[in-house]
Formats: structure tokens, sequence, C-alpha cells
């Protein structure tokens, strides 16, 4: 090669380099993944039921009537709520760990998904975790008590 063209080929190397340290370049993530950082139990104390907290771990009282039916939506049940932050978390999904009881039983979706949907069919102290399915391993803590 000629002269000329090894110094055209510095000057186009040394060129970009310093256009590139001037500009940068913009990097861009794709499919970025948003961990939970935290998961709430957001009931609130209403006529039906009551709402504390002790220790970090929400407490949910409920007066025991009568068994619960699903299909007249009688008796004593409860509905949790809860909240994942952050907001746009990839994955918000939430599955409820807890001890099978004879007494109280999670309501379920077509797809067989819990529902946050507790029926009692008599009095019992049932300690639930709200727990994050992105692997993040976050939960909430709840005692929920039928009496």
């Amino acid at each position: 090669m000629k002269k000329a063209v090894m110094i055209i080929i510095g000057i186009v190397y040394l060129a970009s380099i310093v256009i590139i340290s001037i500009f940068g370049m913009r990097s861009v993530v794709f499919n970025e993944i948003i961990p939970v950082s935290k998961i709430e139990c957001i009931n609130v104390t209403d006529d039906k039921i009551n709402v504390s907290e002790e220790n970090n771990v929400k407490i949910i009282k409920i007066k025991y009537d009568k068994p619960a039916n699903t299909e007249t939506n009688e008796g004593t049940m409860v509905q949790l709520e809860w909240r994942v932050l952050p907001d746009n978390a990839t994955t918000k999904d939430v599955k409820f760990v807890y001890d099978p009881s004879p007494r109280a039983t999670f309501a379920t979706d077509e797809a067989g998904r819990e529902v946050g949907l507790i029926l009692f069919t008599g009095k019992v102290v049932l300690p639930v975790k709200i727990m994050s399915t992105d692997g993040s391993r976050v939960y909430a803590e709840l005692t929920i008590w039928a009496y």
C-alpha cells in the first residue's frame, strides 16, 4: 500500500475514536428484567374484617358466622388484596404459601391459579405468605384469624 492510503486509514481511525468519545454510543437494553422488591398486603379494616400489624406481620381478623359457599357468595370469606412493588416489575404474579387446613381453602380461577379469596368452613388461625414468582424470594407475611 502507498503511504497516502495508510495515512488516510489512520486519520479515519483517529477521527472515529474522537467522534465516538465526544458523542458516545447509546446503549440500549432489550428485555430488561425488573425484579420484585416488595409485596404489600393492602387490606384495610372495614365492617367485616379487622386489620392490624404486629412485628411486620399483618393480622386479619374475621368473625366466623357460617361456612362459605362460593356459588351464593355467602358465609365467612375474605379477599386478600396486595400490591407488587415496583409498579413496573416484569413479573407481578404471586403465589400463596400456607399450611393446608380443612377449615380454610383458597378459591381458584379457571386456570387453577389461586386468586386470594379464602373460604372458611370453621374457626382457624391461618399463617399465609404472599410470595413473588419471579425468583426474587420476596414475600409479605399475614396471619388470618377466623374466630
